[in-house]
């Protein structure tokens, strides 16, 4: 029996390339940039949850994005977030090119990205997951009727 992959690695690559010039759109800058604030957030808000919860929210991810998640992750040395500052502070360790963009403008369009292509319920479950102080930097989704057929 062989192992039929469901993406190629290109179509991985091609994926992942549209996440990161859609956050480049975001914060208009270069590509390069957004790719260090997507992963400055993400490993921001990876050592901001459980294991379980980090589990979850990664297998929704794109599998090079998830990569990037888990990239140099170590258990032992994670520090959940007390507070919205010190999550911000977080980032700013971790990136090199935040300056002209800015931790809190970094992490609510990286938060824009996640709700814009992750469901309402991983959205919820990622929310949940996370220190309530953190939730005003999801952008708001408009409420849906009841009355849809």
């Amino acid at each position: 029996m062989s192992f039929i992959p469901s993406q190629t690695f290109s179509d991985s690559a091609h994926q992942a390339e549209i996440w990161v010039v859609e956050l480049s759109e975001y914060l208009h800058c270069e590509r390069n940039e957004a790719y260090d604030c997507l992963r400055s957030v993400l490993h921001a808000l990876r050592d901001s949850m459980d294991l379980k919860a980090m589990a979850d929210f990664s297998s929704h991810l794109p599998p090079l994005i998830r990569g990037i998640f888990y990239e140099n992750w170590q258990p032992q040395h994670a520090q959940p977030c007390s507070d919205r500052m010190d999550f911000f502070a977080s980032i700013g360790r971790r990136s090199v090119k935040l300056n002209d963009i800015g931790v809190e403008q970094a992490a609510q369009n990286v938060f824009k990205l996640l709700d814009h292509h992750l469901s309402l319920a991983v959205i919820k479950r990622v929310k949940l997951a996370m220190n309530p102080s953190l939730g005003t930097l999801w952008p708001e989704r408009p409420q849906q009727s009841n009355s849809a057929a």
